[in-house]
């Protein structure tokens, strides 16, 4: 998991990448174990060397761990979280430098990492992502207080906000990096210069003259800034996603106080999207296994889009007009609602007034639902697969856990209530 080999002054250290887990004891106890020996060997030293193991990772062992937290653990969790927060304090603040040399895929808890060394040097085809908003979650471990004070608030944003995918010259422009290496050899150089130079071996905020890059929060851009974010956010995910705007809270909260209690901002943050239904479903729909591109799935997948446009026809029937339609559908967090088909025209005999937006937004979920339901009692598809079609093929909101998974979300009794208020008998319940 942790080796080193040590060169003179210098100790070079190799981590396997996709063995760092902040909630990991295993991983805690070695990462303890070899700061202990850095902090006892301090004044031979005058430099350590962090690289990584860029296997593809495996996340499935630590998804399944998070899937199972519940809110009884929350406290376990934020004790896990502030013993490992400690290990990368102690790690930044050992007095001497630290330089991460960086390649491949920095991914998650490995980018957390290599923010905590007080140098990062990559080489040209190296990417960086904090992708966990994808699941649902915060980034943790000082990930969301170390890239915001680096790159300051509106640089940070794609990388935590959007979970985007930084090239090594974003990176670097954005400040998550200090320079970029063609190869190996000039990575060594620059690594090799920067010894040399007895570079400061602090973090930027933990200097005294330090200020936020790109304008303290009070200023007039970032205060521009921060008047549309929430409602940017909102626009983009409809509601339905707790995630990014908790890391956007962090994010500003952990801002306006010291580095110590950003960190606790943070994991408290973390804690509460990790437990959340939408981040357990998040999770799941990213576990399962299914070829998307099988006649089978693409056979299922016409069924759903069948149904969607059958169902709106069958609004628009009703009276209810195209803005309001697409503005329930969005609420749903369903995508647009496709063209009327010929026969979709209101029906002279329709009851009036129509629809209730409540009524419309749940009648395009629930025959979704319902339609599912269908095939899995048919055997055409089984539930993971249907789950799994339904959002990456059809767009069923991925919050929800899915078209079939959807009855669980709800509640299968307020699901067969809702349904029986709806006039539509659901499957199988």
């Amino acid at each position: 998991m942790i080796t080193t080999h040590q060169n003179g002054g210098t100790i070079t250290v190799m981590l396997a990448a996709r063995a760092i887990n902040p909630l990991s004891r295993l991983f805690q106890r070695e990462l303890g174990a070899l700061i202990d020996k850095l902090e006892a060997q301090r004044t031979q030293l005058h430099g350590v060397i962090i690289g990584f193991h860029s296997e593809a990772a495996d996340a499935d062992h630590e998804l399944e761990h998070l899937m199972a937290l519940t809110t009884a653990q929350a406290g376990d969790c934020m004790h896990m979280l502030g013993a490992y927060n400690a290990l990368l304090r102690r790690l930044e603040t050992l007095g001497i430098p630290v330089i991460a040399t960086l390649s491949g895929a920095v991914t998650g808890h490995a980018l957390g990492l290599a923010l905590a060394c007080h140098r990062r040097i990559s080489l040209e085809e190296a990417t960086f992502s904090l992708p966990q908003v994808h699941l649902g979650m915060t980034p943790v471990a000082g990930e969301i207080a170390r890239a915001a004070r680096l790159a300051g608030l509106q640089a940070a944003m794609p990388l935590l906000l959007e979970g985007a995918t930084l090239s090594a010259g974003q990176a670097q422009k954005a400040g998550l990096l200090h320079a970029v290496a063609g190869d190996e050899e000039h990575m060594a150089e620059l690594v090799h210069h920067a010894l040399e130079a007895d570079m400061p071996a602090l973090q930027p905020w933990d200097a005294k003259a330090w200020r936020l890059p790109g304008g303290e929060l009070d200023s007039a851009p970032v205060l521009a800034l921060l008047q549309v974010a929430p409602a940017m956010l909102r626009e983009r995910t409809g509601g339905h996603a707790p995630a990014p705007e908790a890391i956007l809270c962090a994010m500003v909260e952990g801002l306006q106080v010291d580095f110590d209690t950003a960190l606790l901002i943070e994991s408290r943050y973390f804690c509460q999207t990790a437990i959340s239904p939408v981040a357990r479903n998040l999770m799941r729909l990213s576990q399962i296994r299914c070829d998307l591109a099988s006649p089978t799935a693409a056979a299922f997948a016409a069924t759903l889009r069948q149904t969607y446009a059958g169902q709106t026809d069958a609004l628009r029937a009703e009276g209810v007009s195209e803005t309001l339609l697409r503005n329930a559908a969005r609420a749903a967090g369903l995508p647009p609602p496709p063209a009327a088909s010929p026969a979709a025209a209101p029906n002279a005999d329709a009851p009036a007034p129509a629809p209730a937006f409540d009524d419309i937004r749940d009648r395009l979920l629930y025959a979704l639902a319902n339609a599912t339901h269908a095939a899995v009692d048919a055997g055409d598809v089984d539930s993971d697969e249907a789950d799994l079609v339904s959002v990456r093929l059809c767009g069923f909101p991925a919050h929800t856990g899915g078209a079939a998974h959807f009855v669980e979300y709800v509640g299968k009794d307020s699901f067969v209530k809702r349904s029986a208020a709806l006039k539509m008998p659901p499957f199988l319940l």
